[in-house]
């Protein structure tokens, strides 16, 4: 378990490294199935059913939590054996959504990208990627210097992973890794064989 000692949150790591944890298995099991109900309307709810969380290919996989509250959920999923996507599966729990006025405004202050983003030195590379337009990328390149500001916002979408799967992307690392985390006919199989 690891503790955010300047906030009220705390980090439970579900896959660390490639490998479970099982720290605090039963408050993770609870999350989940409350991600599951409270996702049903979302839009990409089906994403947050737990069979299709993408969990075997997870890096890490981090909840958050207020006391036994789940807040947020992410993954750093692998790409390719050089590639890994950061906020992948992001969601955050009903109780903790603000009205959006102030995207930028993280909840966690990206405490769980950051410890993220420490056990990744490995990767070539780091995207983040979203399905709308860059904006929110380059306001938060801008708005937080301090986290990104050796980012960059990919000038145009990707076809990333699926089949007309186009995202906006931001990363951070060698862009010329990024044709292993376009869409292809691989087989991948050896997303691992790396990590």
């Amino acid at each position: 378990m690891v503790w955010n000692l300047n906030t009220k949150f705390r980090l439970i790591p579900y896959i660390e490294n490639g490998k479970r944890t099982y720290i605090h298995d039963d408050l993770c099991n609870d999350a989940f199935i409350q991600m599951q109900l409270e996702s049903e309307s979302d839009k990409l709810g089906k994403n947050y059913q737990y069979n299709k969380l993408n969990l075997d290919e997870m890096y890490n996989f981090n909840f958050i939590f207020e006391g036994d509250n789940p807040v947020q959920v992410s993954g750093s999923q692998i790409m390719s054996p050089n590639v890994v996507r950061v906020c992948s599966r992001y969601y955050l729990f009903d109780d903790y959504r603000t009205d959006n006025t102030d995207p930028l405004n993280k909840v966690d202050d990206f405490y769980e990208l950051r410890y993220s983003l420490k056990l990744l030195k490995d990767f070539k590379l780091i995207v983040w990627s979203r399905e709308k337009s860059p904006s929110f990328f380059r306001r938060i390149k801008e708005a937080r210097p301090d986290i990104f500001s050796e980012w960059v916002v990919h000038p145009y979408k990707i076809e990333l992973k699926l089949k007309d799967n186009f995202q906006s992307i931001f990363y951070t690392g060698d862009s010329a890794y990024i044709t292993e985390a376009l869409y292809s006919q691989r087989d991948e199989s050896d997303l691992r064989k790396k990590h």
